[in-house]
């Protein structure tokens, strides 16, 4: 079956206001933390767990659209995790290149036990997942051969 070319750019259109919404939402996070001290709270967690929503909401809404993209939905998949995990690292490289107090940990644990669960076990975690899911759409899919023009 052919699909239009108008349903397949409505799908990439789609996957750029995803990203650009993720990269707008992890910026406030983002910020936010820095605006509340560098420390990982309640009130940031709240805030992930809106981003989260966001990510599960779109996932679950352009699933239909995003397989109209090949490997759409993996795509999406990767851009949610590079976004998110990429804009902590970059706030931790910014607190440890400047010192911060915020991301010291104690003698016996060199980093903030907080911070620590969002560098590397949500990376970790996550991470996983997203290897699996990539290795299952390959799987399912393969790289099929493009006629060459």
């Amino acid at each position: 079956m052919k699909q239009s070319i108008e349903s397949i750019q409505q799908a990439k259109r789609s996957l750029l206001i995803y990203s650009a919404v993720l990269i707008g939402l992890c910026a406030s996070l983002q910020g936010l933390i820095a605006y509340r001290g560098n420390n990982i709270d309640v009130v940031s967690q709240l805030f992930l767990a809106v981003i989260a929503l966001y990510y599960a909401w779109y996932n679950y809404v352009s699933r239909d659209q995003l397989r109209r993209v090949r490997f759409g939905r993996v795509i999406s998949h990767m851009i949610g995790f590079l976004v998110v995990n990429v804009s902590y690292h970059l706030h931790a490289l910014i607190l440890f290149t400047s010192n911060s107090s915020a991301i010291t940990g104690t003698k016996d644990f060199g980093i903030n036990e907080d911070w620590f669960g969002l560098l590397f076990g949500m990376t970790t975690f996550w991470g996983l997942g997203l290897l699996v899911h990539t290795i299952a759409s390959v799987a399912n899919r393969g790289f099929e051969e493009l006629p060459r023009g």
